[in-house]
């Protein structure tokens, strides 16, 4: 009987080993068997993603509630058996805010329901506003003196309306050949240009020669109560991140000094813009509670390791983001990413992997404001060549970040690091069935890996199918455990424990980027 390891014979795996890349970079094929035996036999990836979403919910930077995650993971790390289990501070983070109420309703000309979000750091409304809409979209300083006395105590609609119509595209797509050619040969995402085919084009609000602060400081001198934005997304998909004004002065006192602002369903705000344009009157009910935390507004990250053996002091790391917006729960955005590496880690626990270098695992936070913790963390213990570096940079190999939704893992993005070809190539071999084998020239510069790079260290996104991360998750209220793809996560759990152990294990210092100095 001929084994089969990953899918492939005895025969297809000694031709494999006899290709230049593949001596170089030698695959081992039994802990790869191993490490797929646990994977998809004894998950446990659907478990932490299913707590991390469903119970703990939304972990926005600061909040209690991504305090409440910090905890769930170092527990969850030391159930697993991980070492060096700690939750590191890497710097100053931000206030705590949560959202602990919202209701908005249009009461007249006819009642309503108004699916809508506050911004993040945004306040509250101190109890019920009701109060007439107005609107009052400033484009430009010429158009201030239009709404000067007419705002007092209004709710107003502070953007255009958004164009929508019946989509014609579906939204949830996986790579096929031309995608997955294009990301080769050109690193291009063509799933991006497919979701917009057969969409009403949404544009984002500009303004010209005034600023976000300068309309806020208005409307607030006119005595505007609440101020409601029109959201991209359609079907009651909201998008809501963050308050401009308060983004920079996340303190108690930017917040409570700024207007409690709201993003609003597509359709929803466009109903109620369209009544006010045929001049009728419109009425609404806007409640908006929020709470504070301020006990400890330190970042930190989460941390733990598997030792390594003969090269200890040298580490490989592998890692996600744990924080999220706030209107979803954050389950593909991030949970998805968390429960991959941690049951990575946890895989190689449960099979006694004996990695000769340490592996670590990080969980970011703060990453959906600039990547400061993964920033944080390269500061503090590995520095930079502009700056200087650490002894503990030349003893760094390698990280690995997932961060793009609930897709199974297709390749890699090499951000121009060419000399990363070969090893990753090697490294993909076991995984051809699930179709995984692209070396993608697109630079994915939106996640942690970023940190790494731009000190001149390697790090790597890999390429992800996109299913509907842009259509209904990507920091939209929709980002919820539903969204998830149980077979998807195994898939990636068990490539980046693979992935993890073979750069633990492999001869010689992994390639860095160009940007080296």
């Amino acid at each position: 009987m001929t084994k089969s390891y990953g899918g492939l014979s005895f025969v297809a795996v000694l031709s494999l080993l006899s290709t230049p890349a593949a001596v170089q970079e030698p695959v081992y094929w039994d802990v790869v068997d191993r490490i797929r035996s646990e994977g998809f036999d004894n998950s446990h990836v659907m478990d932490s993603a299913g707590y991390l979403a469903d119970v703990i919910g939304p972990r926005l930077t600061g909040s209690p509630n991504m305090r409440q995650a910090q905890e769930w993971a170092l527990a969850r790390m030391t159930e697993f058996g991980l070492s060096g289990v700690e939750k590191e501070a890497w710097g100053d983070e931000t206030v705590g805010w949560e959202v602990e109420r919202a209701s908005v309703h249009m009461t007249a000309p006819d009642y309503q329901m108004v699916i809508a979000y506050p911004l993040a750091w945004s306040p509250g409304t101190q109890g019920p506003v009701v109060a007439n809409a107005i609107i009052a979209t400033i484009r430009n300083p010429e158009d201030l003196n239009q709404y000067r006395g007419r705002l007092d105590g209004a709710i107003v609609l502070a953007t255009p309306p958004m164009p929508t119509s019946p989509r014609f595209v579906q939204d949830a797509f996986r790579h096929d050949e031309e995608s997955l050619g294009v990301f080769e040969t050109e690193g291009v995402d063509l799933l991006i240009r497919r979701h917009s085919r057969g969409q009403p084009e949404q544009s984002t609000f500009r303004r010209e020669g005034i600023s976000d602060a300068e309309v806020e400081e208005f409307y607030k001198s006119e005595g505007a109560a609440v101020i409601l934005t029109a959201s991209i997304g359609s079907d009651g998909t909201v998008y809501a991140t963050g308050l401009p004004t308060t983004r920079e002065n996340r303190t108690r006192e930017g917040i409570e000094n700024a207007l409690p602002t709201l993003a609003v369903a597509t359709e929803h705000y466009n109903r109620i813009h369209r009544i006010l344009e045929r001049g009728i009157a419109v009425t609404m009910d806007v409640n908006v509670r929020v709470a504070f935390d301020e006990s400890d507004q330190r970042g930190f990250n989460i941390i733990g390791e598997i030792p390594g053996s003969d090269l200890a002091d040298e580490v490989v790391m592998i890692g996600a983001h744990l924080d999220s917006w706030h209107s979803g729960t954050g389950a593909s955005d991030n949970a998805s990413g968390i429960s991959v590496v941690l049951e990575a880690m946890r895989i190689l626990k449960a099979i006694d992997a004996r990695p000769r270098r340490t592996i670590r695992v990080a969980l970011w936070s703060q990453e959906e404001i600039g990547h400061s913790g993964s920033r944080g963390y390269i500061q503090n213990h590995f520095g930079s060549p502009l700056d200087g570096t650490m002894p503990d940079y030349d003893r760094f190999s390698v990280y690995f970040n997932m961060d793009n939704g609930t897709g199974q893992f297709r390749g890699v993005h090499i951000q121009g690091n060419t000399q990363a070809t070969p090893i990753l190539e090697a490294w993909m071999t076991p995984f051809h069935e699930f179709e995984m084998e692209t070396i993608s020239q697109f630079s994915n510069t939106g996640t942690d890996h970023l940190s790494f790079i731009r000190n001149g260290l390697p790090g790597f996104q890999f390429l992800q199918d996109r299913i509907d991360y842009r259509a209904r998750s990507h920091h939209f209220n929709m980002d919820v455990y539903d969204r998830l793809l149980p077979r998807d996560l195994m898939i990636n759990s068990v490539v980046m424990a693979s992935f993890a152990y073979h750069a633990a294990m492999r001869d010689g210092r992994f390639p860095r980027p160009q940007t080296e100095r």
